[in-house]
């Protein structure tokens, strides 16, 4: 309601709005709604279904506590209703509850309002609410849904049966001078692609038809994507539909465009048409900003003080922007930004440390015979659509040592969490298997749960049988329900043999190496020091900078990137980070926490390390952040390139714009080809997501020196803020844009050196003939592949994994985009995906936000999951030493003449790599001790 005050002393009013229900003693049992006489649209299900005036928004909702709609309830009109109050058995409705006014002191504020869906009545041509059988892909997204009305069945409003004909519209709104917006939103082409596949799945004979101006597969994975859903057999058609009409008797849909591919004006009749539409501004920005005293722009999202530069500052120190506020963006970047949000609120904050609360646990006793409690998921529809769960409760109940199974439609929301917290306690449960979905993502979210009533986590085992049962069985519904059980069986003879385990607590430095000395290294070095961080900043060339700076300009701004680059460095320079250039990694040993880094001079190791000196040849640090960038493919014999004088690669281009090279003075016309060295057939298969928005850069910079420019492109996939308006801008100026084949085949130009001179020849379907262009130079748009040597190298040293792109494989790729599988060591920047100049350095904030916050404690806890050695049994042969990657076993005389290995458990990752190869058995795994995988393998072969 009000701020007042300036970074690191802000005074916050906070209205918090009734709820009407103690969310502390409500227990989601439902009888308030189930008595309540009123019948609302429910706003999740976008009306598509009911809720009453006292609801839960949604089944995973958090807090798991019903809330009352005043406005809608008969509790504030004279005759008081009041079932709900009489019904609630723990009494935690108060209809009388005031609304709050906080008062708060912060040091900073980030903004993450999120962004609203555009209506799309106001594109009438395309009938929405007028004809039945057009919805919103925001609908449509809830009509897929597991929980949905329909649960997860697709039927269309007139026919209540499946749709035989799809036909899904991209850019409602997006991209349109009419609308306004002058924008990509960025995340439709990618949703309606993943719908597609959605809807292909559930129904293989439905015909899947997507309208588009360019598809804009962008991210990482998107392009593989996308072409899964092309052999899954979904048409894409290059237009737009002008409008779109209704067969009155039939209700069918029939829609005219022109394909772009021939110019032909054409007629699609379809059961269902599905609308992308715009991403819009969230409605209360305007006032907001008002109250921050923070700008918006033309646009009406909150304005960046500059959206290359520093992307998560906004017009007012101390206020931060992250996700949609700034622009429409995908879930990935959304959590980029919000780390790096976090870590430049950090700054303002580092005097005001919040002691963390600790809750005294009292300990369950979970001793004598195994008490198991199964816990089934539905999984929504995931797993309830394939396989039986009512054959699995029957089956499961009848298995040895099982005194409970009960089933949830998710079991991994707050309230079923609940449930099997009050389950264990009631039913005095000393183990628990849950049977859902993939314990990478879920397993430490119920062993949490556990944890939080006294019971070791380490009790309880996970089945997956969604991933391994009804999501590669769908069309096998009976095996897939023999298969659960199996799975079943197998995780509750496991169960009953596992060991309670204590987690190990280990001190950790505060010292923390960055490696990489870009831009997104430099941002990252700059985060961690103002948080009053040691940083080491690592980078193997002579200087810092990378290729940002040799940049002719950076868009949107057009400021040169030797400026935006020497500002960093001098930024980088006036903090506490030690700099070392012309230095790389030796050897990294330790983990997270303590980590050990031994550094050489690079190019070599030995031959020139002796001027580094003796503090920094190995230094102790408790994170370690890979920020090593990528490098640009080499298009050698590629369309001329080595052999014409006159093709250029992208870079080179930005070399002579840089330094206004007098070959440009030489120059009238220009051609630029995309996607070389992107998105192959094979090899480098992926977009490299930088290359259109920086070809319309360089075209512009080329017009206004008077040169010619035609651009040859597989679509144009520009997405960053202001690209659009620079796409529109290089139009204007005359810039001409020829596609050629989406998928490179077929129509693919030809650079060719004869008696006429340096030119570009295609076939042009649309034509109808081939084009040629005179030009005097080619430019290559290169697209960025993985530094293959330093990745391999860092990859072999640190134990992390690379994805089939051979960039640093992320922990998640949507929630984990910074973390590896390593604790301790995160990415940023390009050397995990292609990204532009804004995006790595929100990827730099992020990844020393995350850092920050690891190290932020005095101490941190480590998996007790790690090899453990029987002494008696072993002779010391070293086998196991050998083959641990981890360094964590050695062996050691443990008596004169008498050698065993032992486990350093700080060290050991648990991988078990060790037990096989040891003669006598006499090492093992905790949690996956010999005798509880021979459980496992008795109850599926027994």
């Amino acid at each position: 309601m009000k701020v007042e005050g300036k970074a690191g002393d802000f005074f916050v009013e906070v209205q918090t709005h009734a709820r009407y229900v103690n969310i502390s003693q409500c227990t989601a049992c439902g009888d308030c709604s189930k008595v309540c006489p009123i019948v609302k649209p429910n706003e999740f299900d976008l009306g598509l279904a009911s809720r009453k005036a006292i609801f839960t928004p949604y089944n995973q909702a958090v807090p798991s506590a019903y809330v009352r709609a005043k406005e809608d309830c008969l509790g504030d009109v004279p005759i008081a209703c009041g079932k709900c109050i009489d019904a609630c058995k723990s009494k935690c409705i108060d209809f009388d509850e005031p609304e709050q006014m906080l008062s708060l002191n912060v040091g900073a504020i980030v903004v993450s309002t999120g962004v609203e869906y555009y209506d799309p009545r106001e594109a009438s041509e395309y009938g929405y609410t007028r004809f039945e059988n057009v919805v919103t892909s925001f609908e449509l997204e809830r009509l897929l849904d597991a929980s949905s009305p329909t649960h997860g069945e697709l039927l269309t409003f007139s026919t209540k049966k499946p749709p035989e004909r799809i036909a899904m519209i991209q850019c409602v709104g997006s991209r349109n001078m009419k609308a306004d917006i002058n924008y990509c939103s960025r995340i439709c082409c990618m949703n309606s692609i993943k719908d597609t596949l959605v809807i292909r799945e559930h129904y293989p004979d439905a015909e899947i038809m997507v309208f588009y101006i360019d598809i804009r597969a962008f991210g990482k994975g998107f392009e593989e994507f996308y072409r899964r859903s092309l052999a899954a057999g979904v048409i894409y058609i290059k237009g737009k539909p002008s409008k779109i009409t209704e067969n009155k008797k039939t209700k069918e849909i029939i829609l005219s465009y022109e394909d772009q591919l021939n110019g032909e004006i054409k007629h699609e009749v379809v059961d269902m048409a599905v609308l992308s539409s715009a991403m819009i501004p969230n409605q209360s920005a305007r006032a907001l900003s008002m109250i921050l005293g923070i700008e918006l722009d033309r646009d009406g999202f909150f304005k960046e003080k500059d959206p290359c530069v520093d992307p998560l500052e906004s017009t007012k120190e101390g206020i931060y922007l992250c996700g949609c506020s700034t622009t429409p963006k995908d879930i990935t970047d959304s959590i980029a930004e919000s780390c790096g949000a976090a870590a430049k609120a950090g700054v303002h904050m580092s005097d005001a440390a919040v002691e963390e609360k600790k809750t005294e646990i009292t300990e369950l006793d979970l001793s004598g015979s195994p008490r198991i409690g199964v816990f089934l998921c539905h999984c929504g529809l995931n797993i309830s659509a394939v396989v039986s769960i009512n054959e699995l409760r029957e089956y499961a109940s009848r298995l040895p040592d099982v005194v409970i199974v009960d089933d949830y439609l998710f079991a991994c929301a707050e309230s079923m969490q609940k449930k099997i917290q009050d389950a264990v306690i009631e039913h005095k449960l000393n183990r628990v298997v849950v049977a859902a979905c993939t314990p990478k993502t879920h397993e430490p979210v119920f062993q949490e749960t556990l944890a939080k009533i006294g019971f070791n986590p380490y009790l309880f085992d996970m089945a997956n049988i969604r991933n391994q049962c009804s999501w590669v069985h769908q069309k096998e519904p009976a095996a897939a329900t023999v298969k659960s059980k199996e799975i079943i069986k197998m995780s509750a003879a496991r169960v009953r043999h596992l060991l309670p385990l204590a987690p190990k607590i280990l001190s950790v430095r505060r010292e923390v190496l960055v490696v990489g000395g870009g831009i997104t290294g430099i941002q990252a070095a700059i985060d961690l020091a103002n948080r009053g961080f040691k940083v080491f900043l690592v980078e193997k060339q002579q200087g810092l900078g990378g290729r940002a700076g040799n940049l002719a300009n950076v868009y949107p701004s057009n400021r040169p990137g030797k400026e935006l680059m020497e500002k960093k460095i001098r930024e980088l320079y006036n903090k506490a980070v030690t700099v070392l250039t012309g230095v790389e990694i030796k050897d990294v040993r330790g983990y997270v926490g303590n980590f050990e880094v031994e550094l050489v001079r690079s190019g070599g190791i030995g031959a020139q390390d002796n001027d580094l000196a003796d503090e920094l040849r190995t230094l102790g640090v408790g994170s370690i952040i890979l920020a090593i960038g990528a490098e640009l493919f080499d298009p050698m014999k590629k369309f001329g390139f080595g052999e014409y004088p006159g093709v250029f690669t992208s870079m080179q281009l930005e070399d002579m714009l840089a330094q206004d090279s007098d070959k440009l003075k030489n120059m009238k016309s220009v051609a630029i080809i995309q996607c070389v060295g992107s998105r192959e057939e094979k090899g480098n298969t992926w977009c490299s997501r930088y290359c259109c928005q920086s070809a319309i850069k360089q075209a512009i910079l080329l017009r206004n020196k008077g040169i010619d420019v035609t651009i040859f492109h597989r679509g144009i996939r520009i997405y960053s803020k202001g690209a659009e308006v620079m796409y529109r801008r290089a139009r204007e100026l005359g810039v001409l844009f020829i596609p050629y084949s989406e998928l490179a085949r077929g129509e693919v130009p030809e650079v060719i050196n004869q008696d006429q001179g340096l030119h570009v020849e295609m076939d042009y379907k649309a034509l109808n003939s081939r084009i040629i262009v005179p030009v005097d130079a080619v430019i290559l748009s290169v697209g960025m592949v993985p530094n293959a040597r330093e990745t391999d190298r860092l990859s072999d040293i640190l134990k992390i994994p690379k994805g089939p792109d051979s960039f640093f494989l992320e922990r998640h790729s949507k929630f984990g985009p910074v973390e590896t599988t390593v604790e301790g060591v995160f990415l940023a920047g390009c050397c995990q995906f292609p990204q532009d100049i804004g995006d790595s350095i929100s990827q730099g904030s992020a990844a020393a936000s995350k850092a920050a916050s690891l190290l932020s404690r005095d101490v941190m806890v480590l998996s007790p999951i790690t090899s453990v050695v029987d002494e008696q049994y072993c002779r010391g042969c070293g086998k196991c030493a050998e083959v641990c990657d981890f360094h964590a076993i050695s062996v050691v005389e443990k008596e004169i003449g008498i050698f065993v290995a032992r486990v350093n458990e700080a060290l050991c990752k648990g991988c078990g790599t060790c037990v096989p190869v040891c003669p006598t058995g006499a090492i093992d795994l905790k949690h996956f001790l010999d005798k509880q995988i021979k459980a496992q393998l008795a109850a599926l072969l027994g």
